[in-house]
This record gives structure tokens, C-alpha cells and sequence, in this order.
């Protein structure tokens, strides 16, 4: 007999994390933003300049994702490359002025979304779900 138990803490996890995708998805794709784009100008509002190799690292993308991600918002003026002064060989990430309005405008949408959800939770709840979160970045 086989014993397909229900997954207590993945199941749960994986809905609330779509939902949140769905969510930011349906706020930016009409402002001509994939999810990925928009966490990555977040990100720069406080990491840049930033080198490539970081960016992949701290999203885990594939060095081709990324190269597109940063293509399209280059083409729409929203962010530069610039060559390293630290290692000629390599590039940084920064944002443009305009780049940085997009994503103070992004950031807000999201910060909105953990407001609202803030609203419904206690301390005790959000210090055990980091708690989790930790353990479960341990073993994976």
C-alpha cells in the first residue's frame, strides 16, 4: 500500500506563493512588466551598481534569462550596463533616472500588497514564518 500523505507545509507554501505571483503578475503586466523584471529593478534601487555575476546568484536565473531581463529593460531606458572599474571584464547594473521612477512605482505596488497582508498577521505569526523559512533554506 502506498502512503501518499498530503504535504502539510509544501502545499500550503506553493499556493500562497502563486497567489502572490498572480497578484503582482495582474498589477504588472499592464505596466508592460513581467514579475522578474520587476524584482529585479527593485533589487538595484538599493544594490547598485551591481555586478552581474551577483544578480544571478541572488535571483538564481541562468546567465541567458538574465541577459534577456536586462535587455528588455535596457531597451526601454531603465537601466545601463557599464563596464566594472574594479575588473574591466566584467559589467554593472545600475538604473537610469528614469529606471529608478519605474521602480520606486513597482515598489509600491508591492509594498502595498505586504502592507495589506501585514494588517492581518501578528508578530508571533511573521517571526514563525521566518523561522520556517530559515529551516526550510537549511535543508534545501
Amino acid at each position: 500500500m502506498n502512503d501518499y500523505r498530503p504535504f502539510l507545509i509544501l502545499s500550503p507554501l506553493h499556493k500562497s506563493l502563486r497567489s502572490i505571483d498572480m497578484y503582482l503578475e495582474k498589477k504588472f503586466m499592464p505596466l508592460g512588466f513581467s514579475i522578474s523584471e520587476a524584482h529585479l529593478m527593485g533589487y538595484l534601487i538599493n544594490n547598485a551598481p551591481s555586478p552581474i555575476n551577483r544578480l544571478i546568484k541572488v535571483f538564481g536565473l541562468k546567465n541567458s534569462t538574465l541577459t534577456s531581463i536586462l535587455n528588455r529593460l535596457e531597451k526601454k531606458a531603465l537601466l545601463e550596463r557599464k563596464i566594472s572599474p574594479r575588473d574591466r571584464r566584467s559589467f554593472e547594473i545600475q538604473l537610469t533616472k528614469r529606471g529608478e521612477n519605474t521602480a520606486y512605482e513597482l515598489y509600491h505596488i508591492t509594498r502595498k500588497l505586504e502592507d495589506d497582508i501585514l494588517k492581518t498577521v501578528s508578530t508571533g505569526e511573521i517571526n514563525s514564518l521566518r523561522s520556517l523559512a530559515k529551516k526550510i533554506e537549511k535543508i534545501v
